[in-house]
């Protein structure tokens, strides 16, 4: 033990030196190179021969190409040989003599020269090349110059024995995690020690920002947040069903990683922001502080500083973990056939992508003519027509029931009693961004029939532009949700595609109440691609980050003047409210209390509860009005089902909640902390 010791300190005084680091810095950049460089070198030639073998079989000679791969099960590209034996006999020509399928084609040739040595996620882009060798170099140099070092070869070691152990035991999957576990935890390290390297400056908000990052390392409440962390990120995909769909596991993951995280995070910064601020005013710490050349403000804005970037390491090391995996778990094994291919379908095209939906175009009444309905059902009832004050009263509820009745209509369609067929066409417009990408377009929906019986199926009829050769049949479940894939090429020249929804059903004359095909606002829509999953993903920490950094502005200020347990408190209920607040503005739609015309306050009881209710509905409106920026941010959501987290999401979070929510909070502590009397107010008695 004392020779390991002393060995630990003879290395550890070696990397201090300049030339050392030096030394170091070179013989990783050149591992790194050397590991990347062919990676680099393999990828883009691999593209280069899928391009020219594609070029070959949709070019005028195709038809000369196919036959020889059918006949040898190889090609020959510029002296270079492509194939398969296994390929010789495989019918690729369709009668016509054009190749059936180019693309899928083109992978059974290239199938046999793919390099196995390189990870498939990888082979997919070589940017991933690129981002992956840049952040690892970045990491060793990093290492290296911050004195890390020996926790480098330190986690190493122990990720590789680790590894080795638990393989030994016929236990892959905990070995993988017990890599994870090192490599985060020593990530993390590397980060906030950065981050103290970054606040060595000595302004005052800098050095306050570092103190409040040491403290995360050393208090046994931040240590156990992380420690959880650190522990559960790498566990949850060995919690994953092997045997599930693809699609099911993807979302799983990004769902239950991101969404712990989060949590865990969100925690955290709420202790530790109370804890920072009021353990220092009862210990009287903070008169040591405030007597130097520290304002208000910077002493506020430095705890925030350093609570923020404790959430950007963990929201780091946490999206590199889930990046990585995913990356790794789009490319294993789906299921044989026309199953596992619809799997592997749906997680490029509705999960692992960054898409915007599109509503249908419904037809709206104007003024004149919801106000001629709104006469009509008026005179119609005897009660109503003489009653002028209720009339004033009811007459915008009617207008808003007309309306509403209005849209109904459009989004139902009657059975097939008479034996006519009906149907119903909707618009969707603003799709020539969908056109120009190519990429086929997602049809949902979601029917209701009458019934809500899920083990019963009926049929509906697409045709698409009005065109019969498009016509298509779909077998669906009411109250689930159904996709259907609709080529791009169907997009008019404008950016507009008609859908005309034909109901199949024609019911027994005894089921009366069953039959007309109905779907809510939001039933029918088209979900198109317009980016990739790489820089979604990275716009959706972002938005988690700016999330985090209210919260952390909210503990800190409320510390300024309750005691810790009770800024804990606070502040988790104004993130619980917020959280809800989405939930809370539909109940709202719903929560109609009665109005005082209707009330008899000669009645006691009545009129309490009257007014209980108004108060409450005051308040929850009160709450969404200023809450429901913060809970209608779900970038997790978005995430999940494959919706686009756009930038201008994000700058309107950044301006909102980042700027003008955290801001206005901390100015409210920083107006408590003046004009508190704190020599008189610390401590005891």
């Amino acid at each position: 033990m004392t020779s390991l010791l002393l060995l630990h300190r003879k290395v550890h005084q070696w990397q201090r030196k300049k030339s050392s680091r030096y030394f170091l810095s070179l013989l990783l950049s050149v591992l790194v190179l050397l590991l990347v460089v062919p990676m680099l070198f393999s990828t883009y030639q691999l593209y280069e021969d899928r391009e020219e073998i594609f070029s070959l079989l949709v070019g005028p000679d195709q038809r000369i190409v196919a036959e020889q791969l059918e006949e040898t099960g190889f090609i020959e590209v510029h002296g270079r040989t492509f194939g398969d034996e296994r390929l010789q006999g495989f019918t690729i020509l369709t009668q016509e003599g054009t190749v059936i399928n180019p693309a899928d084609a083109t992978s059974l040739v290239l199938s046999s020269s793919i390099p196995r040595w390189i990870p498939a996620w990888l082979l997919r882009d070589p940017n991933m090349i690129w981002i992956a060798g840049t952040v690892t170099l970045s990491w060793c140099l990093i290492s290296v110059w911050l004195g890390l070092f020996l926790p480098f070869i330190y986690s190493i070691v122990l990720g590789t024995c680790s590894w080795f152990i638990f393989t030994s035991v016929g236990l892959p999957k905990f070995a993988l995690a017990s890599v994870g576990m090192c490599t985060l935890a020593y990530s993390y390290h590397l980060i906030l020690q950065t981050f103290n390297f970054l606040f060595s400056s000595p302004r005052q908000s800098f050095a306050i920002a570092r103190g409040v990052l040491l403290e995360a390392t050393r208090t046994k409440m931040s240590l156990a947040f992380l420690s959880i962390l650190l522990f559960a990120l790498p566990l949850i995909p060995i919690l994953l069903d092997p045997e599930s769909p693809l699609r099911h596991r993807v979302q799983t993951l990004l769902s239950r990683s991101l969404g712990t995280t989060f949590i865990i995070a969100a925690f955290l910064t709420v202790f530790l922001g109370s804890a920072t601020v009021a353990f220092e005013i009862r210990d009287r710490q903070i008169w040591q502080v405030l007597t130097k050349p520290v304002s208000k403000f910077g002493y506020l804005f430095g705890k925030w500083l350093g609570i923020v970037s404790l959430n950007f390491a963990i929201l780091t090391i946490a999206g590199l973990s889930v990046f990585l995996y995913m990356q790794y778990l789009r490319t294993t094994p789906v299921a044989d056939g026309l199953q596992g291919e619809f799997d592997r379908l749906a997680v490029e095209e509705e999960i692992l992508t960054a898409r915007e939906e599109a509503l249908p175009v419904y037809g709206q009444l104007s003024n004149e003519q919801i106000a001629l309905r709104v006469d009509a059902l008026i005179e119609a009832d005897p009660e109503l027509r003489d009653e002028e004050q209720i009339k004033v009263q009811l007459r915008q509820k009617l207008r808003e029931e007309v309306q509403e009745q209005f849209l109904a209509q459009q989004r139902s369609i009657p059975a097939n009693r008479d034996g006519t067929i009906y149907s119903h066409s909707y618009t969707f417009k603003g799709l020539k961004s969908a056109k120009e990408v190519g990429t086929p377009l997602t049809f949902r929906y979601k029917f209701f029939i009458g019934a809500a019986d899920e083990q019963e199926t009926y049929e509906a009829g697409f045709v698409y532009n009005n065109d019969p050769d498009t016509r298509q049949m779909v077998t669906y479940v009411p109250t689930m949700t159904h996709v259907s894939m609709v080529p791009a090429y169907l997009i008019t020249d404008d950016g507009d595609l008609t859908i005309t929804i034909y109901n199949l059903l024609k019911p027994d004359p005894e089921y009366y109440y069953k039959g007309t095909l109905r779907f809510d606002k939001d039933g029918i829509q088209l979900l198109y691609r317009v980016g990739n999953f790489e820089s979604n993903f990275f716009r959706a920490i972002l938005v988690l980050l700016i999330k985090l950094s209210f919260l952390a502005a909210l503990a800190i200020s409320a510390a300024t003047f309750l005691s810790f347990p009770v800024s804990c408190m606070i502040t988790l209920t104004v993130f619980a409210s917020a959280t809800l607040s989405p939930y809370l503005a539909q109940s709202l739609d719903y929560y109609i209390p009665p109005s005082a015309s209707e009330l008899e306050f000669s009645n006691i009881g009545v009129t309490i509860q009257w007014a209980f209710e108004h108060s409450v509905q005051a308040i929850a409106a009160a709450m969404v009005f200023c809450l429901d920026g913060f809970g209608s941010q779900r970038p997790t959501n978005q995430l999940v089902n494959g919706m686009l987290v756009s930038w201008g999401t994000i700058l309107k979070g950044f301006l909102t909640i980042g700027i003008v929510w955290s801001g206005s909070v901390l100015a409210l502590g920083t107006f408590v902390l003046r004009k508190r009397q704190l020599a008189i107010y610390s401590g005891e008695g």
